[in-house]
């Protein structure tokens, strides 16, 4: 599964983080709801942006609870900055499921891709570069459960946590 991250996301268990990993973990957060400032949305979407070209797809990855309204709103911010991208709703999570951050606070690991839930709706998506859209991603499983869903399709994500994962360059299949 190929998997684009503007950012590393730093560990508290490595030691004290810097200034800027300290602002890449609040960033990482704060795009987790429509609430936050949209200083902070414009920031992480510019640099997703800087890792793809359109045009594209940006899909919206359901949070937990199958809510997108978050990551609507970050794949909205980087269509401004990737001219031919375009935002579709084409996958949608058919029942809740535990936060990984929950998951992940209590040591009880990744969420396996099939335990996701997902679903593709029945969105007609022309043949062009598609890109889940995320703020961070730990496993991968998530990216790889939509990819599931749809048949197709690349990560990208604000943050990687994983700790070592091999980044490569998107393919269309």
């Amino acid at each position: 599964m190929n998997i684009h991250s503007a950012r590393k996301y730093p560990s508290q268990r490595n030691g004290q983080l810097s200034l800027e990993q300290t602002e890449t973990r609040r960033l990482a957060y704060a795009i987790k709801t429509t609430a936050s400032p949209s200083a902070d949305f414009n920031t992480a979407a510019r640099e997703m942006a800087a890792l793809i070209s359109g045009p594209c797809w940006l899909v919206p990855i359901p949070d937990s609870t199958g809510n997108t309204d978050a990551n609507t709103r970050l794949a909205s911010f980087i269509a401004g900055y990737c001219p031919g991208a375009q935002v579709v709703k084409a996958i949608s999570r058919n029942q809740p499921i535990q936060s990984q951050c929950e998951r992940h606070k209590h040591a009880l690991g990744p969420i396996p891709p099939e335990q996701h839930h997902f679903a593709r709706n029945r969105k007609a998506l022309t043949l062009r570069q598609t890109y889940f859209v995320d703020n961070v991603t730990t496993s991968g499983h998530t990216m790889e459960a939509a990819r599931a869903a749809l048949g197709f399709g690349a990560g990208l994500v604000f943050a990687d946590a994983a700790c070592r994962r091999v980044q490569m360059q998107a393919t269309l299949f």
